[in-house]
């Protein structure tokens, strides 16, 4: 119509103000038809823009797009503007994210939730705390969702300080009441280890759903103590409000259970899955009800589950690193056969790690080499995962420069695979080929980790190395590894074993915060060393600072107290035991067995033994120690006798006790038939510490000749102690020719030892040989070999609890 209208004045109007006027018209009617038009194009252009973003395949292509967005003036929308915020942030283009985010910034919050939510959802988590700390300075309002996604980044960072901040926050706007809130505070603590304070967020929540019950039981699924059976009474007051549980709770409680080695409830979660039908079908539960039952060492159940189940080899490697982390390496093995031929399960690098492992531990150099075989003829490539495996298996089995081989093969070597190449040599005593890879690591670039600290620390600790102990202390500090609490122990423990007691006490002081293993290597160090009244004071400390002790605490304690002879502060551990219900635990019941019969009560001893539920192969060992150290042979081989017919298999403790019983007791009958049944029946084969007892009967019984002949026929490296014993009984019965040929040897191929010449110089002073008596106490002056003078202990007053 407006052509029209315009035709109808220009032909009624022939002057030239009329038509300029026309003209004007024209322009300002137009004008305002194209500002509909526009407004119209911009509202689809709005439409088109946010599609064309979702399917944008690079980085490129979004940079296009947005450019075409700037020149139609779009860049100022709110939701446009997010989109593409969100866009360069998955394609991990940072700075192009930040700039766009800079040309849309405006008060809106809802446009920083939507950037915070997608910077999250990329990993920029370190964004999402800047843009919550400008929010704060902005004074733009903070709601649910920029503090849930504010404490979920605190909680990938580990950022205690800022965390508590946040928290403060929802605690001024009300917020810690909401139900997201308050799931992401109990998950920041629980990351922290602070349960306690996630257990207050958890009351405070006022409407709680399966998210905040399940962050909860989730939090105490990544603890493993005593307080996360905690959450068995969640999800019994979360099944009491009738909230169903879903894939994700059971899965964090069978963790739970696996770590507690809570059999009964870990069976319970799994009938529960099963009568529910939740997670039918479902690897991942799968997997970690296998899990659950391999660390519960209910092997049968995990593996009647993959029986009567797909069997994926995700759950079959569950099965294979349970057996091999519980020592049941063989079983290991034998798994994958069935895994591979009578379930047809294909194995993945994970599974041929885990059996590498386990041949790794047996020291099977020939089945490992037939996997390796095995990738070879399928031209399976080998990872960095399976190569490091292979490296660590032969490297235990003494196949050193296969491999250096292999290391030496891989394309890409990360810090593990540096970490199990130093390894192996610092177990094949290979020190300076160690320490020079690890030069050339760090000359490669790859940093060493803790890891890489401990494994030096612990093969310096076991080969007693204290100079290179020392030079690995250096390296420690220089590299900062020295605020680990992990490297301070073993760098104590590398002294006490070497000790250097001194040194061992000043880390242990040093030490802000100490757990279990720093008081259990202080401890140890000090008892191996002959300070037993440190061990006691040591254990005594302990109880004040309000630390709880583990059995192997205890085990130490009261070996202290035994050698000791403090009877007093034997009951008062005895007590402790039982306090803290660690009266089933055997290794502490059978150590208390030992330490009261050395302080003289036989009669506690077998009163605990005989309260013992369940007695195992330790337990009758400790009580036969008990019998043989009071001189009760006839209870010695009678408890002997009962183990054979509980079909207890002894081992070689069992029979240093009795052989022990019998040579005090001058059984020489029974005692060369129990000797001889050491292989014959048993298959034990004797080791220097059976020969000596026997020698000691032989000796008493005045068989000499016997004894010698045993003794010289035996396949021992080292005799020098047999002799010893021998050649005492030589000059109590007066053999001297036999005393002179033990001699001889004895100076000839036995150690400089002081009792040896004050033993051969006492057989010449009988014989009234009186000048080979003083060339033999001449001799040993000269070599500065002194006998150290005898000692005896009586019990103090000292309260031990």
């Amino acid at each position: 119509m407006l052509p029209i209208l315009l035709r109808n004045l220009a032909g009624n109007t022939g002057s030239k103000f009329n038509k300029i006027a026309v003209l004007k018209l024209h322009r300002r009617l137009s004008g305002s038809t194209m500002d509909t038009n526009s407004c119209f194009s911009k509202i689809c252009n709005l439409d088109k823009f946010a599609s064309l973003m979702q399917g944008c395949a690079d980085l490129r292509s979004l940079k296009k797009l947005h450019a075409r967005v700037f020149t139609h003036g779009l860049s100022w929308n709110v939701i446009l503007g997010s989109k593409i915020v969100s866009s360069y942030a998955n394609f991990g283009s940072l700075p192009e994210s930040r700039l766009a985010f800079q040309t849309t910034l405006n008060d809106d919050s809802s446009l920083w939730k939507s950037a915070m939510v997608n910077y999250y959802r990329a990993g920029y988590t370190e964004e999402v705390i800047l843009l919550y700390k400008r929010l704060k300075v902005n004074q733009i309002s903070l709601d649910g969702k920029t503090i849930t996604f504010g404490l979920k980044s605190c909680t990938e960072l580990k950022n205690q300080y800022l965390g508590k901040a946040m928290h403060v926050d929802s605690l001024k706007l009300g917020l810690s009441v909401d139900k997201f809130v308050g799931s992401s505070l109990i998950g920041l603590y629980s990351k922290l280890g602070r349960m306690d304070n996630s257990q207050k967020v958890f009351k405070e929540i006022i409407s709680k759903d399966v998210v905040a019950y399940t962050s909860m039981i989730t939090g105490y699924s990544e603890i493993v103590d005593s307080t996360a059976w905690n959450a068995f009474e969640i999800a019994t007051d979360m099944a009491q409000n009738n909230l169903e549980v879903n894939r994700v709770t059971l899965v964090s409680l069978l963790q739970i259970a696996g770590n507690l080695g809570a059999l009964k409830e870990g069976k319970s979660i799994h009938c529960y899955s099963i009568r529910r039908a939740i997670g039918v079908s479902d690897d991942i539960l799968e997997t970690s009800t296998v899990n659950m039952y391999t660390r519960c060492e209910a092997y049968q159940s995990a593996a009647a589950l993959l029986q009567n189940s797909k069997g994926t080899v995700a759950s079959w490697n569950a099965m294979l690193s349970g057996l091999t982390r519980a020592g049941q390496s063989f079983n290991a093995i034998q798994c994958l056969f069935v895994m591979l031929h009578e379930n047809k399960v294909t194995p993945d690098s994970v599974t041929f790690a885990n059996v590498l492992s386990a041949c790794a531990e047996l020291r099977y150099f020939g089945y490992a080499a037939s996997i390796h075989a095995y990738f070879i003829r399928r031209y399976i490539p080998l990872d960095v995962v399976l190569a490091t495996a292979l490296i660590e298996v032969y490297s235990k089995c003494t196949r050193i420069m296969i491999s250096r081989h292999l290391f030496d093969r891989l394309i890409v070597k990360d810090v593990v695979s540096y970490n199990t190449m130093m390894y192996g040599y610092l177990q094949n005593a290979m020190a300076n080929e160690a320490i020079s890879l690890l030069n050339y690591m760090m000359a490669e670039g790859i940093a060493p980790d803790f890891a890489t600290v401990l494994s030096f620390l612990a093969a310096f600790a076991d080969q007693r190395d204290l100079i290179r102990g020392r030079w690995i202390h250096g390296f420690a500090i220089r590299r900062g590894f020295c605020s680990e609490l992990d490297v301070k122990n073993q760098i104590l423990h590398m002294y006490s074993v070497c000790g250097i007691i001194v040194a061992a006490w000043a880390i242990f002081d040093s030490l802000e915060k100490k757990n279990l293993v720093s008081w259990t290597a202080m401890m140890k160090g000090c008892l191996s060393h002959g300070h037993v009244d440190e061990v006691v004071r040591l254990f005594q400390l302990m109880q004040r600072r309000g630390e709880k002790p583990d059995s192997v605490i205890l085990i130490t304690a009261i070996q202290a107290v035994s050698d000791l002879g403090h009877l007093k502060g034997l009951k008062q551990i005895h007590c402790f035991v039982y306090r803290s219900l660690l009266e089933n635990d055997m290794i502490t019941a059978n150590s208390l067995i030992t330490a009261y019969a050395k302080c003289g009560r036989l009669d506690l001893s077998l009163d605990l033994f005989f309260s013992l539920e369940y007695r195992n192969l330790d337990s009758w060992n400790a009580m036969i120690s008990a019998y043989a150290m009071h001189g009760y042979y006839i209870d010695v081989l009678e408890m002997f006798k009962q183990m054979g017919e509980k079909n207890i298999q002894p081992d070689e403790s069992t029979f240093s006790s009795v052989l022990t019983a019998c040579s005090h007791a001058g059984l020489i009958k029974e005692g060369w038939l129990i000797f001889s049944s050491m292989t014959s029946v048993y298959s034990v084969p004797p080791q220097e510490e059976h020969y000596g007892c026997m020698a000691d009967l032989l000796g008493r019984a005045g068989q000499l000749e016997d004894g010698y002949k045993l003794i010289k026929l035996s396949t021992l490296k080292d005799k020098s102690n047999i002799f010893c014993s021998l050649l005492s009984a030589c000059r109590i019965h007066g053999n001297t020719q036999l005393a002179h040929a033990i001699s001889k040897e004895l100076l000839e191929h036995g150690p400089q030892n002081p009792g040896i010449y004050a033993l051969i110089s006492e057989i010449y002073a009988q014989e009234g040989q009186w000048n080979e008596f003083a060339n033999m106490k001449a001799r040993a002056n000269l070599i500065g070999l002194k006998k150290l003078p005898g000692s005896s202990l009586i019990e103090s007053t000292e309260q031990i609890c």
